[in-house]
């Protein structure tokens, strides 16, 4: 019985130790480390008109120790973005396939890897694509369904303008979609309105622009003829006055 009790006693001091806060000497620190990158993103195309081309890079990096060093290297170099948890630096690469390492070093010297897979296009970077919604009214406010809303690039796509066309439906209506560039040429037509022409240089890649008509002025005449009734009469008029002159003699 006392060999029983002199065990459960041992057990109980085990266990107690076991759960007791170790002390300052017996801590163990762990490693926490956590990198990101947000731009550009895995397998991007990257555009550089610099020489040599350069890229971009910026991501976030969080380490339980510290951040002693975050450096982003390529086939063309590396460079060191800092220590700081944001971090955004350019880095030197080469045209075409392009692999770009981040690596976050800890104060301890422990380190983690982010690995990209890019291309790298050395070239002016193209215009975004972009679209427009709206609606299009007479000057009374109505919608006016059915007119040709037509949006052409400023910039030239292949060495021509880049036209896109649509129809508004019937609430005056319209969708245009992947426009080349922030520049375009509006153009809104429809019978029974005069047309409407216009330069829009748009700010976003996503945009809204509600366009109105003009009625076309109510009993326009057509181009050159009051000119052929001003010819016939004045013919007519000279005839008459030959015959009575004739009648006269």
């Amino acid at each position: 019985m006392t060999r029983n009790l002199r065990a459960i006693l041992c057990l109980l001091i085990l266990l107690s130790a076991a759960a007791s806060p170790a002390t300052a000497g017996d801590v163990t620190s762990e490693t926490s480390m956590k990198l990101s990158i947000t731009s550009p993103k895995q397998y991007d195309t990257i555009w550089s008109d610099l020489a040599p081309p350069r890229a971009e890079v910026a991501g976030r990096a969080e380490a339980s120790n510290g951040i002693r060093d975050v450096v982003v290297a390529s086939g063309a170099g590396e460079v060191s973005c800092g220590n700081g948890t944001e971090f955004a630096c350019s880095v030197p690469v080469t045209e075409g396939n392009e692999t770009i390492t981040v690596t976050l070093i800890d104060n301890l010297g422990k380190t983690s890897d982010a690995v990209l897979n890019v291309y790298v296009n050395v070239d002016v970077p193209p215009p975004p694509r972009i679209s427009a919604i709206g609606t299009v009214r007479d000057s009374d406010g109505r919608p006016v369904p059915g007119a040709a809303v037509r949006f052409e690039s400023v910039l030239p796509l292949n060495g021509a303008p880049y036209p896109l066309a649509t129809e508004t439906a019937g609430d005056g209506s319209y969708l245009i979609e992947n426009a080349f560039g922030y520049g375009q040429t509006v153009s809104v037509e429809k019978d029974g309105y005069l047309p409407l022409h216009r330069v829009v240089v748009f700010e976003e890649t996503v945009n809204r622009l509600d366009l109105e008509l003009e009625p076309e002025p109510q009993g326009r005449a057509v181009p050159g003829f009051s000119a052929w009734i001003g010819v016939l009469a004045l013919s007519g008029g000279l005839l008459a006055a030959r015959v009575a002159r004739r009648r006269r003699g």
